[in-house]
């Protein structure tokens, strides 16, 4: 009798067996949490997350009902369950894990003896990051776990270190338990040191012609505070030097040599030889002219490789929406040149859209537009619309091209018209406009240049013709502006100061021929107050110098005040010398000045509280200072993507017998 084991028969059997098991479909295991009380199943479950992936991928094993356990009670402890106790059991195809919770540490009060109270509420908001991280909900208190202790205390520390206290210590005083509700209190003494102040940099490994360009870069910062903002923009500002001056970086560190008050910054460098800049090729263009893009890196080729000024154009490039990214390859060339491959891929750039919004002063509006950010391929952006609104209608189609004959310069032509009804006339005016425009200086000096001509009509709607000044002409301008611009973001700036000047010459051809100059003036700066708090200042002012006769200069050219851009006590052009019908008749002279203070509340929203001041002379008249407007008033802040969204009320502290109490604004972007 042969047996299975060696028959060949037998081998045949076994392996039809082991077919036929493979064949059998594992039941993946459940997992199953019982006893907790603090903690919903669902939210432990959630929280393990992909941990427990590879333990239901299979049948349940007590080796896999183990390692479950473990990652519970890991989890347990990152909640502040110091003592819990976690129990597998198996049923069935489920791993139950039963939980004796014990005790939940919650982190209590801290007290930081010695501090300031404006520095102890930031500090113990840093304390207690590491159990804010892992709580579960809003409502429920931070849990503790001896980690956290180490963790907040080199939050303390490095607190006081990006305030120039660089060998700050923190040190636990005293530590509570209260049994009643299990949460620990914390007493932190904290000792930090003598404030440090910069010295002359060290360069360990930068070559010797670049020296002298260091080491004047980094003297504005010698002596300074050794505050981390500033060391981190020397890093950058001497990472640059290396980036402009064609120097690869093959790697780049910066630490820090400590002395009694000095924080002496050591940078150790090795970078590849020097570099110029090569041939520049562009792949997977398919609407887009190879040479528009390279000639935008023409003036670079040649010359040592400016690693800075190389991406800025990149970043144009990307700006102009027609492209979804570009990818940079570089090829050391057989001369010792650099040449540089740029694979882009190109994004949709036609599209249509449509928007809509409401104003204090324009009402409900909406609009549509079309687009195509590449017009024959030439990175031209075309775009065409109308919007409505209660005032009117605007119809415009503009054209611009980013760098006009391959320079920096932008041309932007505008071809439009629009009706607007203004309180006691009507306005119907149709033109165009041609715009230089260029960025200087780092991107934070702008100059423009704008020409425009156009032929307007005003109809009177309650103004006496009279009062209305010339009714149908042409108007040709050409206005001049320059600008510079400090602020950490033009949208909604916590920072920094702006200041533009503006020159306008026109000419208006009617009845009475005339011309003009116009003057326009602002500034404005910025200042944070703490951590929550921010003070801003503002201040502009204009004038026209008109040829012809007060009463014969056309009303929509005057000059008008009033508004949630400048004295919000008033409406939108409502403040200054009124026409006999009791409409704003415009002046001649215009000043405004405001002061707020904004205070955040919660995430985006903030409070506003603010004091504007301002005035219109009347046509025939300078500038009047004797009887200011004055409002003071408080609003709301949204901060969104698409810029601040404020509710504000100005109550008119100076008010005249025929003039309002005050106003409310709804407005888009900051007041100044």
């Amino acid at each position: 009798m042969i047996s299975a084991a060696t028959s060949p028969n037998g081998g045949r059997f076994r392996l039809m067996i082991a077919l036929a098991l493979i064949g059998i479909p594992c039941q993946a295991a459940e997992i199953r949490i019982e006893g907790l009380s603090r903690m919903k199943e669902a939210d432990a479950l959630k929280l393990l997350g992909d941990r427990l992936e590879y333990i239901r991928r299979k049948a349940p094993s007590w080796a896999r009902a183990d390692d479950a356990a473990f990652l519970l009670s890991t989890l347990m402890e990152r909640q502040g369950y110091q003592q819990a106790r976690i129990t597998p059991t198996i049923a069935g195809q489920t791993i139950v894990l039963r939980v004796d919770e014990g005790p939940r540490l919650s982190l209590g009060s801290l007290a930081l003896p010695g501090v300031p109270a404006d520095d102890q509420i930031r500090l113990a908001k840093l304390f207690r990051l590491p159990g804010q991280e892992r709580g579960i909900g809003p409502a429920q208190e931070s849990p503790f776990r001896e980690a956290d202790l180490a963790e907040g205390l080199a939050l303390i520390e490095a607190d006081f270190r990006s305030r120039s206290f660089w060998k700050a210590s923190a040190t636990v005083e005293k530590r509570t338990l209260d049994p009643s509700s299990n949460r620990v209190d914390f007493v932190i003494r904290v000792d930090p040191g003598p404030p440090h102040r910069l010295d002359a940099p060290r360069f360990d490994g930068a070559p010797d012609a670049l020296l002298p360009v260091l080491v004047a870069r980094a003297a504005p910062h010698v002596g300074k505070a050794a505050v981390t903002e500033r060391l981190s923009t020397l890093r950058g500002e001497i990472e640059d030097i290396f980036r402009s001056a064609g120097y690869p970086l093959e790697s780049f560190k910066m630490n820090r040599i400590l002395d009694v008050g000095i924080l002496t910054p050591r940078f150790i460098i090795r970078c590849g030889p020097r570099q110029k800049l090569g041939n520049v090729h562009a792949i997977g263009l398919g609407k887009t002219r190879e040479q528009r893009v390279t000639t935008r890196f023409e003036s670079l080729r040649g010359k040592w490789f400016d690693a800075r000024s190389f991406d800025s154009r990149i970043a144009q490039l990307l700006a102009t929406g027609a492209f979804s990214s570009i990818r940079v390859e570089k090829h050391p060339a057989s001369d010792g040149s650099v040449d540089a491959t740029l694979r882009l891929i190109e994004g949709p750039a036609r599209g249509a859209t449509s928007y809509a919004g409401f104003g204090s002063y324009e009402g409900a509006i909406f609009g549509v537009k079309y687009h195509d950010r590449n017009y024959l391929g030439e990175l031209w952006n075309l775009s065409t619309g109308v919007e409505f609104s209660s005032r009117g209608a605007l119809g415009e189609l503009r054209l611009s091209n980013p760098w006009l004959l391959d320079t920096d310069t932008r041309l932007g032509l505008r071809l439009f018209s629009v009706t607007r009804d203004h309180e006691g006339y009507g306005k119907f005016e149709s033109g165009l406009s041609a715009e230089l425009s260029r960025d200087a200086l780092g991107g934070w000096l702008d100059t423009d240049l704008l020409f425009g001509s156009s032929l307007v009509n005003i109809a009177d709607e309650g103004i006496p013709l009279r009062e209305l000044g010339e009714t149908v002409y042409t108007h040709h301008f050409l206005r001049g502006s320059v600008g510079i611009d400090r602020r950490d973001s033009p949208i909604a700036p916590t920072r920094g100061h702006h200041l533009n000047a503006l020159l306008e010459a026109g000419l208006i051809l009617g009845d009475l021929d005339s011309n003009y100059l116009r003057l326009d003036a602002s500034f404005a700066t910025y200042q944070p107050h703490g951590s929550h708090g921010q003070f801003n200042f503002g201040a502009r002012a204009g004038v026209l110098f008109p040829s012809g006769g007060p009463s014969d200069f056309p009303i929509d050219l005057r000059l008008f005040n009033g508004g949630p851009d400048s004295v919000r006590s008033f409406r939108y052009r409502e403040l200054g010398p009124r026409t006999s019908s009791n409409d704003p008749a415009g002046g001649e002279a215009y000043w405004v000045a405001n002061a707020e203070y904004i205070r955040q509340l919660s995430g985006p929203l903030k409070a506003v509280a603010f004091l504007d001041a301002g005035e219109l002379s009347p046509l025939g008249k300078r500038f009047d200072f004797a009887n200011p407007e004055i409002a003071v008033g408080f609003g709301t802040r949204l901060s969104l993507p698409i810029g601040l969204i404020r509710l504000e009320y100005g109550h008119n502290l100076t008010r005249d017998q025929a003039e309002s109490s005050g106003t409310w604004h709804l407005a888009i972007g900051s007041a100044f």
